[in-house]
């Protein structure tokens, strides 16, 4: 926030102490702007809460792929260390090796596109916050000056809501075009800490 506008909420917070309430129901009732802002308001609360159902929801998945994974990658790590194999074209030779990571080729692929979910959920969460720590702010300004151009704000507010949204809903991975791991990179994973 830039300073102005930050000494500019202060002065109106405080000459609002002075005078009643700081959104008092008849001010922003009284301001159609007010009104759209308070609006908004309600529209980035409910979205933040569906993204934040929505990212428990993902984190669930995420971590049920991540136990198939701690559970394939012990024992891929077991029979390599019994029967002492230590390249990819040995591991492939034996079938339940061979199974296993191919498995995990997808499994890594959907951790990381869940990975990408969840920091673009999080990242949304984070510009709806502010976004509303914007609009609140300007709702004060607006009950105190009665007549503040916010276009730009609800605009933007919006745009953030439509970008937003779909994923709120629905966790969208389209298997068609995700690529998978090839077996090499889930190999290369597997003993980097070997």
């Amino acid at each position: 926030m830039r300073i102005d506008r930050l000494f500019f909420v202060i002065i109106c917070g405080f000459s609002m102490l002075l005078s009643g309430p700081v959104i008092g129901a008849s001010r922003v009732d009284a301001n159609p702007k007010a009104a759209e802002l308070q609006q908004k308001i309600a529209d980035i609360n409910l979205l933040l809460q569906q993204i934040k159902d929505r990212s428990a929801h993902v984190q669930s998945i995420r971590n049920a792929l991540g136990e198939r994974h701690d559970a394939l990658t012990s024992e891929i790590q077991i029979i390599r260390k019994s029967l002492g194999i230590k390249s990819i074209k040995q591991a492939q030779r034996h079938l339940r090796l061979h199974y296993n990571l191919d498995l995990l080729c997808t499994i890594f692929t959907y951790m990381d596109e869940l990975d990408a979910k969840l920091l673009l959920l999080q990242t949304g969460r984070d510009r709806l916050n502010y976004l509303r720590q914007l609009a609140e702010d300007d709702i004060r300004m607006i009950t105190t000056l009665n007549d503040l151009k916010i276009e730009a704000l609800t605009t933007q507010i919006s745009l953030v809501i439509n970008r937003y949204l779909p994923e709120a809903h629905t966790i969208q991975i389209d298997p068609q075009h995700l690529p998978l791991l090839t077996v090499q990179q889930v190999w290369d994973r597997l003993t980097k800490g070997s």
